[in-house]
């Protein structure tokens, strides 16, 4: 009987490492298998959202189009699609080839928000930040251990590391400068600056919520 017992208390310890294992590496598999399901709903969304706007490029006239810059261009295209969005709805997808992220963002970071995938600081939420686009700070949040953890290794990124983000309405090219960990009360990392900044936000360290890491990119490309 106590060898049975031992067996029993012995494959419960040797579960619990493996679990401990394969959160460490992989994160929750759990949550994960949530966010999953919330990103392939989020993306069937966001092709509807692109397709609209394709029709919309398409009625807008090549002789109106060839008055404007690029920048002028997208930040009207930026500002019309920013009164159409609703807190948890899908914004655009967020690419980091150097951690092989793809992800569509949602708009808001709530805790709802977040649990679908990477989300964009807006008002409803606490925070308002801007769209890109629009020459102003874009800060968007992630987990790093649960629900599929996007932002797990963004502590990778490197200045230089490029960040896109694809916008229904034009495509953005950020590139890293910096990166840092701050107190959670600290929002002088929404600081403006002379140029479009991105900002990447998650709890750290792992498995801690005591700090943020933060990541800070600058706007470099766009395309329409």
């Amino acid at each position: 009987m106590r060898r049975w017992i031992g067996l029993a208390v012995l494959g419960v310890g040797l579960a619990i490492v493996a679990w401990v294992g394969v959160t460490l590496e992989w994160g929750d598999p759990f949550t994960s298998l949530y966010t999953s399901h919330a990103q392939h709903s989020l993306a069937r969304q966001l092709d509807r959202t692109d397709a609209t706007w394709r029709q919309a490029d398409r009625r807008e006239s090549a002789a109106r189009a060839a008055k404007r810059d690029v920048a002028s261009l997208v930040r009207a295209r930026a500002l019309r699609f920013g009164r159409h969005l609703r807190d948890g709805s899908p914004i655009g997808r967020i690419r980091i080839p150097h951690i092989h992220l793809d992800m569509v963002v949602v708009q808001g970071t709530s805790t709802s928000d977040l649990e679908k995938g990477p989300g964009h600081y807006d008002a409803a939420t606490g925070v308002n930040t801007s769209l890109p686009g629009l020459g102003a700070v874009v800060a968007i949040a992630g987990h790093r251990t649960t629900f599929l953890h996007p932002f797990r290794h963004i502590d990778d990124l490197r200045p230089g590391d490029n960040i896109y983000l694809e916008m229904p309405y034009g495509t953005f090219r950020y590139t890293v400068y910096f990166h840092r960990v701050v107190l959670p009360t600290d929002w002088s990392i929404l600081r403006p600056r002379p140029f479009e900044k991105l900002v990447l936000t998650a709890c750290h360290p792992l498995y801690s919520a005591s700090h943020r890491l933060v990541v800070f990119a600058r706007l470099e490309g766009v395309a329409v």
